[in-house]
């Protein structure tokens, strides 16, 4: 599967998001992108985030170390003793905070 592939038939807002979230990435440091059948994974030596773009949101999957309470999310998933799976949803770029800036990067750092 392919970007082009994964976001089209979704809305542009979509995109946008994933797009904000890559630039921020790249302020943080250096980190692969692998293409799955439905989603995106963003690695750091192993898998932090998780990008699933639905038709009209972009479902952000964040792996930390305990959960999180934060008022964009939509699941919390304890996969292990310390890993936690806190799926963010967001509808536009507007919603991409600084607190969520912060998650993301403790987030890369705890995958290197």
């Amino acid at each position: 599967m392919s970007e082009d592939e994964l976001f089209s038939n979704k809305a542009s807002n979509v995109y946008e998001i994933y797009s904000k979230i890559l630039e921020s990435l790249k302020e943080i440091g250096p980190f692969e992108i692998e293409f799955k059948k439905t989603s995106i994974h963003l690695l750091n030596k192993s898998s932090f985030g998780g990008v699933h773009p639905k038709k009209k949101w972009l479902d952000f999957n964040l792996v930390t170390n305990h959960q999180i309470e934060h008022e964009k999310i939509t699941k919390i998933d304890q996969v292990s003793k310390n890993r936690f799976h806190n799926n963010f949803r967001f509808h536009s770029v507007d919603e991409l905070t600084k607190e969520f800036l912060i998650l993301l990067k403790e987030s890369y750092q705890l995958m290197s």
